[in-house]
């Protein structure tokens, strides 16, 4: 019992520091419907990871991988709306993701805990490949932090300054991708979106400055995931649903506290 749930604070961690810090860039970027539509293609990913044999982790970063080029080559088209673009390729990820998992059976494969997430499937190879992309992506937000920061809070501006249209919104994609991997064994594929929007979202009402919220959405996330997990375990809960929960009783109090603010 104490390593599952040793193995799964360990995971949490990681991941909490992983959905803050890129969530903020969701939420400034406006592109929640982009990790919808990222998170939507994880089964499709997961599909493919388990008929190729090289694990879930490999489909699901090479799902997102291919899912961020597609999407920014044909966003550059401006031929469709983004939103119309998303959703297209969102609906067909998730069905071609139902229909493989569907052909290929796998009887002692627990479909629910894909879906909604799972202590109990965490490995210490998960751990390995949670805290691995946690550097990846910790090393890419440091390197580029002001690039990203501009573009994000002001894309005009920062095609002023030159910054490369192409190149940037595909690095963020690429790390959300690198995100979604690593968070569908604790969210499930149907509840990453969450994860990246909530705890920002929280971080609003109390942050100051761009820096602040970052560090505000990662507590946020980890005390959110570390309250779902316990209750989760006590109560024997859905991880994924048991996490959003707190999420949501975390983001009615910040609303509050903002209103509160506002008002004196």
């Amino acid at each position: 019992m104490e390593d599952f749930i040793f193995r799964a604070v360990l995971a949490s961690v990681g991941i909490s520091i992983i959905a803050g810090s890129l969530g903020c860039f969701v939420i400034w970027k406006r592109m929640s419907y982009f990790s919808e539509s990222i998170s939507h293609s994880a089964l499709l990913g997961v599909a493919l990871g388990i008929v190729s044999g090289l694990g879930i982790h490999f489909g699901l970063i090479l799902v997102g991988v291919v899912f961020s080029v597609l999407i920014v080559v044909l966003q550059q088209q401006k031929f469709l709306s983004n939103d119309a673009i998303l959703g297209i390729f969102s609906h067909i990820a998730l069905s071609l993701g139902i229909v493989v998992l569907a052909i290929i059976g796998g009887v002692n494969r627990d479909y629910f805990s894909l879906l909604f997430g799972d202590i109990l499937s965490i490995t210490n190879y998960d751990i390995v490949w949670v805290y691995s992309m946690l550097i990846i992506i910790a090393t890419l937000l440091l390197f580029f932090w002001q690039r990203l920061l501009l573009l994000a809070l002001d894309e005009e501006l920062a095609k002023a300054e030159g910054l490369k249209h192409i190149f940037y919104p595909l690095l963020f994609m690429f790390m959300i991708a690198f995100a979604v991997s690593v968070s569908v064994q604790i969210v499930g594929v149907l509840l990453i979106t969450s994860l990246l929007i909530i705890p920002p979202a929280i971080a609003k009402a109390f942050a100051r400055t761009p820096t602040q919220m970052v560090f505000q959405s990662i507590f946020a996330a980890l005390l959110a995931v570390i309250v779902g997990l316990s209750s989760s375990v006590l109560y024997d809960l859905a991880t994924g649903p048991a996490i959003v929960i707190t999420l949501g009783i975390l983001f009615v109090f910040s609303q509050f506290f903002n209103f509160n603010l506002k008002h004196h």
